[in-house]
Formats: C-alpha cells, sequence, structure tokens
C-alpha cells in the first residue's frame, strides 16, 4: 500500500531543483507559479525567481500582475514586498492595458532592484519620471516605443544620478538641443546610447556626449544632413571613446556625403553598420587613401534607407582592404539587399577576408582571437 507521507527534502535542493526549472523560458512562468502552490518551502524557493522577470504579454497578465504587486487601496496587502524581487520588466507589448498614473504606480512598487525597464508605448509619460529616477540599480532603460513628447531636460534630469545605467534609448519624440539640458549631466556609467527625435541645427553645437559612451545608434532621427551630423560627429572626445556606430535605414534627411563624413570623424570605431542603399563608390575612394589605416574590424551594410540595392561595386570594395580598411575582418549585408551575384562574389569576398585573418594571427605577438568572433562575410 503507498505511503501518503511527504518526502521531506532540504531547501537547499528544492531551491537547486527551482533554478534548473527556471532555466527553461517557454515554460518559466507556469512552472515557477506551480512550484509555489507545493508547500510553504517551495514557495519560499520559488517565489523571488517567479517575479524576477514577470512576462507580462497580455492585457491580463499585466491586470493580475499589477493587482499583485501594487494592490487597491482597502484591499488585503501580501506581507512580503513583491516588488521588491522584479529585477527586469518588459511592457513592451502593452498598448492600452494600463494608465499613466498607473505605469507610475508600478514603477514605484518595483524600483528598489529593478535592472531592465522596456517601457510601454502609450502609458509612460512625465509622471513616472520621479519613479524612475529612484531605481538606483537600473542598468538598461528602453524609451525607443514611448509616443509621449518627454522633455528631454526632464528626462535627462530623472536619470542624471542612476549610478549603473549602462544602456539608454530614448524616445523618438525627444528635442535633443534643448539649451538647458546641455547643463545636466549624463548618467556617470552611460556606454550605450540610442538616439531618436529631432535636432535644432542651431543648437547642434551645444550638445554633449556622455563622457564613458562607447556605442551610439541614430534610429528615428531627423535632419540627419552632411551638415547637421558632422557637427554632431565632430566631438574629439567622441572621436576617442566611441567604438561602435549604428545609423539605421530609418532617419530622415540622411544623405551620402553624410555617410562619407563619418571615417573623418571616427576613426577609432571598430564596428560601423551603415544603411546599404547610402553607400557609394566615393566612400571606398575615401578609405582608399585614408591614412593611417581606420581601426575598423566589422562593417555592416544594413536595411535601406529607400533603394533595395547597392550603389557600389565590390571590386571598389576589394580596393580599400589593402588602405583604409586592413584591419577589417567581417563584412555584413542585409537579407534585403542579396542577390544571387551578390552570393558569388560574397565568397571571394569571404575567401579574403578569412585567408588575410590566417595570416594576421600566424604573426608573432598577434593577439588571440574569440572562437565567437565572425570572420568573413555574413548576413542580416
Amino acid at each position: 500500500m503507498p505511503s501518503s507521507r511527504h518526502i521531506y527534502l532540504p531547501t537547499e535542493i528544492v531551491v537547486q531543483i527551482v533554478s534548473y526549472v527556471a532555466v527553461d523560458e517557454l515554460g518559466r512562468q507556469k512552472t515557477l507559479y506551480t512550484c509555489c502552490l507545493i508547500s510553504r518551502q517551495w514557495y519560499s524557493a520559488a517565489i523571488a525567481l517567479l517575479y524576477e522577470r514577470p512576462q507580462v504579454i497580455s492585457g491580463i497578465s499585466f491586470k493580475r500582475f499589477t493587482e499583485t504587486i501594487s494592490p487597491p487601496i482597502g484591499t488585503r496587502k501580501n506581507t512580503l514586498n513583491l516588488g521588491s524581487f522584479v529585477h527586469r520588466l518588459n511592457l513592451s507589448h502593452l498598448v492600452h492595458h494600463s494608465s499613466n498614473s498607473l505605469t507610475a504606480r508600478l514603477l514605484g512598487r518595483i524600483k528598489e532592484n529593478l535592472e531592465v525597464f522596456i517601457a510601454p508605448t502609450l502609458t509612460f509619460s512625465i509622471n513616472s519620471l520621479p519613479a524612475l529616477s529612484k531605481c538606483a540599480n537600473l542598468r538598461h532603460l528602453d524609451l525607443a516605443l514611448v509616443h509621449e513628447a518627454i522633455p528631454f531636460t526632464n528626462l535627462k534630469q530623472s536619470i542624471s544620478r542612476l549610478p549603473k545605467l549602462v544602456t539608454l534609448r530614448l524616445p523618438q519624440s525627444t528635442i535633443l538641443t534643448d539649451p538647458e539640458s546641455s547643463k545636466i549631466p549624463w548618467p556617470p556609467s552611460l556606454q550605450r546610447l540610442q538616439i531618436s527625435g529631432r535636432f535644432n541645427p542651431l543648437l547642434i553645437p551645444t550638445f554633449t556626449w556622455p563622457q564613458s559612451l562607447t556605442s551610439l545608434t541614430l534610429k528615428n532621427c531627423s535632419l540627419l544632413s552632411l551638415a547637421n551630423l558632422s557637427s554632431l560627429l565632430s566631438s574629439p572626445q567622441l572621436g576617442e571613446s566611441l567604438k561602435r556606430l549604428t545609423i539605421s535605414g530609418a532617419n530622415r534627411g540622411l544623405t551620402l556625403d553624410s555617410i562619407n563624413a563619418i571615417p573623418a570623424f571616427l576613426p577609432n570605431l571598430t564596428f560601423l553598420s551603415i544603411p546599404g542603399d547610402m553607400v557609394e563608390e566615393s566612400f571606398f575612394f575615401i578609405l582608399s587613401h585614408t591614412f593611417p589605416p581606420l581601426a575598423l574590424e566589422v562593417l555592416e551594410f544594413g536595411l535601406p534607407c529607400a533603394e533595395l540595392k547597392l550603389n557600389f561595386t565590390t571590386k571598389t570594395f576589394l580596393g580599400a582592404l589593402d588602405n583604409g580598411l586592413e584591419s577589417l575582418r567581417s563584412v555584413g549585408f542585409a537579407e534585403e539587399l542579396v542577390t544571387d551575384q551578390r552570393l558569388e562574389e560574397d565568397e571571394g569576398i569571404d575567401e579574403i577576408l578569412q585567408e588575410r585573418n590566417k595570416r594576421r594571427r600566424s604573426q608573432p605577438g598577434a593577439e588571440s582571437q574569440d572562437d565567437e568572433e565572425i570572420v568573413g562575410v555574413y548576413y542580416i
């Protein structure tokens, strides 16, 4: 006759089991919830992981989450501070499922240990900034989907003292050259920045960059003419510190001359991604006469601005490899730009880059190479 007695497991074993469960991203939420229902012991082992990065992908899940984390006034509250368990919150799937006040209140409840926050489209507003300013452990802040116009000065003020913030993506409605904003410091540890929004051409010279910036993305910007882009990128500090630059095809006002100016201002880049149709023969002609050679290791021709074609020949590209692109080890093409002829020509490019990489690695004193680094041609 089977025994009805429960088998006791040491808490350390239960914690180990739950930690294995948490690795499975697809079934993580449901399984951890089930673990919490087994017993008090299992609840104490699983509850923190259950709320660490909640999956809030629908109106129903958001309602349940907010009612638990931030219950209505007058209702019975959980003795545990469940909001302190939240480390990552992605609200990008939500549209009309919240309100400005509810999002602000929710941020206030989870501020203690929040590390990653991806804001919703319609319900993140200036009301959320006071709570945001208290998220002292925040490392990644993504406001790229935010629709409401938030004054850049107010936003910058609220994040200026977040000591651990490394990555920031700004809203599309940002007016970046507000004179008052230049007086406010950037977060001290900010390294990766995505800029979206509008510039006042007359005030671009007043724009200041984060001191520790190493990666910059320009996406959904307006007025990226040669003069404006050159003025933005001509900062000596940026020329020294910036290692990665991505210019999306989703920008307005970008010209061929704008792209040609990049190597002159940013010779220390190791990664450059630019719209494939905004590069022409003159870009590689400039690189062929660039000395000393650029530090560039990865060059991507990303999604185009308008035309689904490349405006340069493989011969011209190869001509720059022995001059300004001596350090290049890989080149990427957006799949939308790939044709049968492109595939054939890419085989030749790939062979040259692979062979050159072998020679480089065989030289005395050559630095060891990360096995995950891509060498040759790849598609994005």
